[in-house]
């Protein structure tokens, strides 16, 4: 209660107390009416903030996403390609096994003035050799050309330098032993002669 000045009475007073009280009443009122505002907006700016947070999150995911589809597809390439190099380093090593077999076939095949039973078995080997050429073939497997063709180092192995007027410098002379690749890859050099 408020202490009286002097020369007022009781009733005025408490006049004045109630015009107090209705003047605090009244901004009470408004820092309520305030309040509920802050509420009803407040709602709306956390489900704005709540928006936001999962936009960000969202996107979040979407760039992790995009990163390990990425290193996911690097992955599956690299393991074709590793996949694809071991099968044609296995058939490299089993045809390089296989060449000194093709070797001895073709030597068999170049047997000279036969008898009528040695062509007929000939000529039944030579089917074999030529079904056996079809099968590496298919598999990437091809001869390398040497005889009449220019000497290159990459491909060719000379052995011997020899004149010959018929040929011109720096040319395959004759093939001692038949070269042959893997697709892109020399398995075995052919052994040459070259013309000087």
């Amino acid at each position: 209660m408020k202490k009286m000045n002097r020369g007022e009475t009781m009733e005025e007073n408490k006049v004045k107390d109630e015009n107090v009280e209705v003047k605090e009443n009244d901004s009470s009122e408004e820092v309520v009416e305030e309040v509920k505002e802050e509420v009803k907006e407040d709602p709306q700016v956390q489900l704005e903030e709540k928006i936001k947070k999962l936009e960000e999150d969202v996107n979040t995911w979407k760039t992790d996403y995009y990163k390990v589809f990425a290193d996911m597809e690097n992955l599956k390439r690299r393991l074709q390609n590793e996949h694809q190099n071991q099968l044609k380093f296995m058939l490299q090593s089993f045809i390089e096994e296989l060449l000194p077999v093709l070797d001895n076939f073709e030597r068999s095949l170049n047997v000279n003035d036969p008898s009528e039973e040695v062509q007929s078995f000939l000529k039944g080997n030579q089917m074999i050799y030529n079904q056996l050429m079809e099968i590496l073939k298919k598999n990437g497997v091809e001869v390398i050309e040497a005889q009449g063709k220019e000497f290159d180092p990459n491909v060719h192995q000379a052995v011997m330098m020899v004149q010959d007027d018929n040929f011109e410098s720096g040319v395959v002379v004759e093939e001692l032993q038949k070269g042959y690749k893997l697709k892109d890859r020399v398995i075995r050099a052919s052994l040459v002669k070259v013309n000087e």
